[in-house]
């Protein structure tokens, strides 16, 4: 229950928060003005609220002036059951009940959530913690400015507490004593609850009591309108002359907002004043039917459109987007079922779209319950017109809804022109509606309403079903051998390493050369390429060979992609159980192409031993190394979902502005540690995952991910720890992404040691291979003028250590691709080895003929029945040789291909 009202009630003003922060944020680039800024926000958009609270309040104060007299007559008059008999019929008698004088609390009561989300927003925010700002040291810890006695006194909470009782003074001239004792009751409270707080806070928390000081001083003015109206037109002023002259590197988007909104200020009073004479004048006439509506059908087209879009918001867009890979949304984090995210969604959606509006709505006048009425279904139907008929094409979403490929997010003006049309051709479709026939627009908008609940309860059946038709993954609590090799026979070990980054791994040796001898018997291929960048693409090459890779896989059009996927995976296992040998998958990528039940893809292939072992030990492993485990991605998905649903409702041209910063994050508190332990304790057990039982030759192909989730490490042995204190001092000691790709090279010669201590090395084969690179521009490869890519994209980690090969680790840049794997694992061990499913053999010797690189951006798997890879004629390239010369690097010629 608490969790529901604090996502309804809370959460959304957290997310406001943080926007307005990182959005002062991103034009002042301080952390110091940003807070104050926010300040700043908060308080203006509350003056409304505050300034309803003051009508209560005076109104309270007006009653109990009037009630005085007559409640103190009959306290003196009366006693006990008696008079408190009298002094209800007294109340009733003046239309008057004990609960109303509530009203005089509620300027206090309206603070609570608007403290509560910030103070849950600058606690928590990193970026403030070490930030030092004017005289405050550490906006992250209680000011401290000076000792006294050997305490630290801070004296921003002292300040903020006598700047509150003055604006109290000024505030409660002339007011009842029992009211001024609760402003400096209240100023006390927030002293006590402040005194050791963040300093970040507190200033946030002082700027708004400086601000609600001017706020006080300013009724007291003979003409407050006039001076505020003054006012804005000298801050829209500064907001002009900044967006031309100072903010000079901000983006143009951002600028042109800033120009739009002050020259929006100033024109804004008398535009208000217009409006209003407009609407008194149709009333008069009759013209506006709208207007003068009941309150009840006023109502009630507030809530239907209101209600109408929390579905879309909150149900329909989330779960659309479960439906379509309802996996990836299942045992997350420590979460077992789906709906706890769609149940999250929905509630930050009602606090956005229903609660809060509706506190406005129910405290402000009949003109601004009208205004709701006319722009709540303009929003409703508007967004559902966006969301469908301006979906946009972004590619694929990562679980967390983060775009998978770079996003510029840029529209072009016909298409700008378009949607701009639409949209005010049905605003204005929708106006004449509601001020001529409001029945029209309130049962188009009913039944928009139970269409977007039947979707809702259409998809959360999909997702259900998805989910009861999955097994929870298996997680254990000890650790005994699922991979067997063979001592007497043969093995072989297909290990990828995905992202290993073929520059990063060049580095690691040359700052651990002792390591050089821990990679035993290994050749380290440095002209190594992928045929892609992207896993989807990368990957079936590894396991299939070159009849996988993306250009080949486009020709065979007779089977689809996750067909043609499924095949790669199983060519080797086939391949080698022809062969005799016993065969073991662990944690393959895209199995069956995330359509569950995964084991689908190896019916009829009961020989291949599938392995689970990503994530199954984590426990075991923050238990015995006394870390917690941070939830991830169940955080950002939580966070994300509502921000991805006006992503979707705004117009195209605005979504830029939705998705800046990833949705506004104004830092990133989730870090990837829960899926690199995930994977990292693969690594780290892999020698208690093994024995030697196997009564046969024994192959292993194992997927591990480790080196794909950036995270920094311990240095210099690059192990996670809670706290790191040493990030290491080499070329790439500020790279996650080296930090992981060291962590996991450091920990595979456990395992080899292992294998020697059991005398199976030298009778086990083992590759090290990747997918793909990362885009690092590493500088170690020349610019091509008419291939104007990032080629570490393209790069592939190749090591081998073959069948009784000893010596350090030798580097040799014969050209390869880690297409190669298939005939690298059934060379010497298979004669003449093909894949089962083509027929084609694994070996081939003229490699440049296949060498189609893929420069296309990742795919959802949705894509599952397609046949092809999307990937335009522009999208393909062609390298040579020695990938480190620029001359052997050049676009792809295409009828030339084909």
């Amino acid at each position: 229950m608490f969790t529901a009202l604090y996502q309804i009630i809370i959460q959304p003003l957290v997310l406001l928060t943080e926007f307005f922060y990182e959005l002062i944020y991103e034009f002042t680039n301080n952390e110091g003005i940003a807070v104050i800024g926010l300040s700043f926000v908060v308080t203006i958009f509350t003056l409304p609220l505050y300034m309803v609270a003051e009508e209560w309040q005076e109104k309270e104060r007006n009653i109990q002036s009037k009630l005085k007299n007559g409640i103190e007559r009959i306290k003196s008059t009366f006693k006990g059951d008696e008079q408190y008999m009298i002094m209800n019929a007294y109340y009733r008698e003046n239309h008057y009940h004990p609960i109303m004088a509530l009203r005089s609390s509620f300027s206090l009561l309206i603070q609570i959530p608007f403290f509560m989300a910030a103070y849950n927003f600058l606690s928590h925010l990193e970026p403030l913690k070490e930030y030092s700002f004017l005289f405050i040291k550490s906006f992250g810890h209680p000011d401290a400015t000076f000792q006294l006695a050997g305490f630290a006194i801070n004296v921003l909470p002292i300040a903020m507490t006598i700047i509150n009782c003055l604006a109290g003074a000024i505030y409660s001239k002339g007011h009842p004593l029992s009211e001024k004792i609760q402003i400096y009751v209240c100023a006390l409270v927030f002293l006590v609850l402040l005194y050791d707080s963040p300093a970040g806070l507190v200033v946030y928390w002082t700027m708004n009591n400086i601000l609600s000081l001017v706020k006080n001083i300013f009724y007291k003015l003979k003409n407050p309108r006039r001076v505020l109206y003054v006012i804005a037109c000298i801050f829209a002023g500064v907001c002009l002359i900044s967006s031309i002259f100072i903010l000079k590197d901000t983006k143009k988007i951002f600028r042109l907002a800033l120009v739009l909104f002050a020259i929006f200020i100033p024109l804004l009073p008398p535009l208000l004043k217009k409006l209003n004479h407009i609407i008194e004048e149709g009333e008069k006439s009759g013209k506006f039917i709208f207007a003068n509506i009941q309150d009840k059908t006023r109502l009630l087209l507030f809530i239907i459109s209101a209600i109408s879009i929390v579905l879309l918001a909150g149900l329909v867009i989330p779960t659309i987007i479960m439906e379509s890979e309802p996996e990836q949304y299942c045992f997350v984090d420590s979460y077992k079922s789906p709906f706890v995210f769609i149940f999250t969604v929905f509630c930050q959606a009602l606090g956005l779209f229903v609660f809060w509006p509706a506190c406005f709505y129910a405290l402000f006048s009949k003109k601004v319950k009208t205004a709701f009425a006319l722009i709540f279904p303009c929003i409703a139907i508007l967004g559902i017109i966006n969301c469908f008929a301006f979906s946009g094409d972004y590619g694929p979403l990562s679980p967390e809804l983060l775009f998978m490929q770079p996003q510029s997010l840029a529209v072009s003006f016909k298409k700008v022109l378009f949607n701009g049309v639409i949209m005010i051709a049905s605003t204005a479709l929708i106006f004449i509606l509601l001020f001529k026939h409001t029945k029209i627009i309130q049962s188009f908008c009913t039944i928009l309403l139970l269409s977007l609940a039947a979707v809702s309860v259409k998809n959360i059946f999909s997702i259900q079903t998805a989910y009861s038709k999955m097994e929870a993954p298996i997680v254990k609590e000890t650790i005994e051998p699922v991979f067997h090799l063979s001592k007497t026979g043969k093995n072989v070990i297909v290990l990828m390493q995905d992202r290993c980054f073929l520059p990063f791994v060049n580095v690691f040796f040359e700052e651990n050369p002792e390591y050089l001898k821990e990679f035993d018997g290994f050749t380290f291929y440095a002209n190594t390429m992928s045929h892609a960048r992207f896993t989807m693409l990368g990957t079936p090459g590894i396991f299939g060979g070159y009849d996988y890779t993306p250009w080949e896989v486009n020709q065979r059009t007779d089977k689809s992609l996750q067909q043609k996927h499924n095949e790669a995976i199983l060519s080797m296992p086939i391949v080698f159980n022809e062969n005799g040998w016993n065969t073991t998958v662990a944690d393959m990528p895209y199995e069956n192409y995330l359509e569950q039940p995964v084991e689908k893809m190896y019916e009829g292939y009961p020989f291949v031993n599938r392995v689970i072992t990503h994530g199954t030990y984590s426990d075991l492993w923050y238990k015995q190394h006394n870390m917690t485990k941070a939830p991830f991605l169940s955080t950002q998905i939580k966070r994300n979902f509502v921000w991805f649903s006006i992503f979707k409702m705004v117009p195209p041209v605005l979504r830029q502005v939705v998705y800046h910063g990833e949705y506004w994050l104004s830092w990133n508190e989730f870090d990837d540690t829960a899926k690199f332990i995930d994977n990292y304790s693969e690594i780290d057990y892999l020698p208690e995952l093994t024995d030697f039982t196997s009564d046969k030759n024994a192959f292993l192909l194992l997927d591990n991910e480790a080196t794909h989730e950036p995270m920094f490490l311990q240095a210099p042995d690059y192990v996670p720890v809670q706290d790191i204190t040493n990030y290491g001092s080499g070329k790439y000691a500020d790279y996650d992404q080296y930090h992981t790709i060291a962590g996991v090279f450091k920990r595979l010669p456990d395992f080899f040691d292992y294998l020697k201590e059991n005398d199976v090395y030298d009778n086990t084969k083992i590759i090290i291979v990747s997918d793909h690179g990362k885009g690092f521009y590493t500088g170690v490869f020349e610019d091509t003028p008419d291939v104007m890519i990032c080629k570490d994209n393209y790069t592939a980690t190749l090591m081998v250590k073959d069948f009784n090969s000893r010596g350090s680790l030798k580097t040799d840049y014969t050209f390869m691709t880690n297409a190669d794997t298939p005939y690298l694992a059934t060379k010497d061990v298979i004669d003449g080895a093909k894949n089962p499913f083509t027929n084609s053999p694994f070996e081939v010797t003229d490699k440049n003929s296949y060498m189609k690189i893929a420069t296309a951006p990742a795919e959802s798997t949705r894509i599952r029945h397609h046949t092809q890879f999307t990937v335009a004629d522009d999208e393909w390239y062609t390298v040579k040789d020695n990938i480190y010369e620029k001359k052997n690097w050049g676009r792809l010629n295409i009828k030339e291909s084909k």
